[in-house]
């Protein structure tokens, strides 16, 4: 499959050495790899770990429900041993064993050429086998779910990375079980919601019904990854942590990977040392929709700073021969009587103050000028109660930081639908 060529804009104001690297990088964009790809994300509700667990769940059962998102061949499931920003602190050697259950048979998932259990390293990351079950796409836009069921064994009070919470209450059949319980019956012991290990991602190859079929990449911050949304379904969906890019995805009908993280800035992420396993997850996206600023503006970094940060980000992807698209920026808060009013909102920082001269507003029209070979994905006035204000509208927040549903699930959600649609 051959991916879309974009063509790079004029260099804006970067100095000559800096100008040049970028230029370099624009070549790349335009000349993105061609050739097949290899494994492609097939199903939803991959999620990054952000934290670990309690030390208390040493030998556990996670089952987990995901959507398949295209008529798929295989399933390659993803684990790792790390939380945040690649961190390991804290963490111990984990063994898993996994199954999946797919149309009622229960199917064992193996590792390293059939190895039925894999211990992770503190920092490893880890493929299953791929597991060649057939998986058709269902009639009349209903999506096939999956459940993945991981056992995970480690000593008395050692931890290992949680990310996805599971919501058996609105997704049936998910939820814990003590032990291994990775065949027979399973049945939930444990009050739902709970922090679980879970897949990274599941990948697979699509199946000839599916020829066609793409997959994005988000990278970004908590808003990237639906914080500020309940666990609630949507679409008729099962219920987990999605916000509106990954709504946006499942609606364009493409699939995605999630390597956003809760409170991780620009300048984190543009970082070599930091991104590694993320940049590994989304190696064969078609495109990937850059989501990051608002904790960058938030923390005093400028126009410029943040600017700079995410032309390094960009050219990290476009070297790897993945075009990307950069969202705009949301309003930053705060309020006196829950972000019902607009009277009743102030800037959370002067750099993200209403008015063209902040810093917030420098980025966004710097963004939505094209510069610097960035295209502009525009959701920030979705979300503005008018351009460059630097205020939410009324009940579309309810932090002042994140979307809430309504947020997520209208009309931003559908600019990521509208622009997915027209790249085919």
């Amino acid at each position: 499959m051959k991916r879309k060529r974009w063509k790079p804009f004029n260099m804006g104001v970067l100095d000559h050495g800096v100008e040049a690297a970028y230029d370099l990088a624009g070549k790349a964009n335009e000349l993105a790899l061609k050739g097949s790809k290899g494994l492609v994300s097939v199903a939803s509700r991959g999620k990054w770990y952000d934290k670990q667990s309690n030390g208390t769940d040493i030998d556990i059962t996670y089952r987990s429900v995901h959507e398949v998102l295209c008529g798929l061949n295989s399933q390659v499931l993803m684990y790792g041993n790390f939380y945040n920003d690649g961190r390991i602190t804290g963490l111990s050697p984990y063994t898993i064993n996994v199954s999946v259950d797919i149309d009622g048979v229960t199917y064992p998932v193996f590792f390293d050429n059939g190895q039925t259990h894999k211990t992770v390293p503190p920092g490893g990351r880890v493929l299953s086998d791929e597991l060649q079950v057939y998986v058709p796409s269902a009639p009349d836009g209903a999506k096939p779910r999956i459940y993945v069921r991981t056992h995970v064994v480690v000593n008395a009070g050692e931890k290992y990375p949680v990310g996805l919470t599971l919501a058996g209450g609105s997704n049936p059949g998910e939820g814990v079980m003590p032990g291994d319980a990775t065949s027979g019956a399973f049945t939930s012991t444990t009050p739902n919601p709970l922090y679980a290990l879970t897949p990274l991602a599941i990948y697979g190859k699509p199946a000839a019904s599916s020829r066609g079929f793409k997959t994005v990449g988000l990278c970004g911050d908590s808003i990237s990854v639906g914080a500020g949304r309940a666990l609630a379904p949507v679409d008729g969906r099962t219920a987990g942590e999605v916000g509106f890019m990954q709504i946006g995805a499942m609606r364009a009908g493409w699939g995605y990977v999630s390597i956003g993280m809760n409170g991780q800035k620009a300048s984190d992420f543009a970082a070599a040392s930091r991104r590694v396993n993320q940049m590994h997850m989304v190696k064969d996206c078609d495109l990937v929709i850059v989501e990051y600023g608002t904790n960058d503006l938030n923390s005093g970094r400028t126009f410029e700073q943040v600017r700079n940060d995410l032309l390094t980000i960009h050219n990290a992807y476009w070297e790897m021969g993945i075009p990307t698209i950069q969202t705009t920026i949301a309003p930053r808060t705060t309020s006196t009587d829950g972000w019902v009013t607009l009277q009743g909102q102030s800037a959370a920082h002067a750099f993200t103050a209403g008015g063209s001269s902040s810093a917030r507003s420098q980025l966004n029209d710097w963004i939505r000028n094209n510069k610097d070979n960035i295209k502009c994905l525009e959701i920030a006035d979705i979300w503005e109660s008018e351009r460059n204000s630097g205020l939410w509208k009324p009940k579309l927040t309810g932090d002042g930081i994140h979307p809430n549903n309504t947020g997520h699930d209208n009309e931003a959600a559908n600019a990521v639908r509208d622009f997915l649609l027209s790249q085919r």
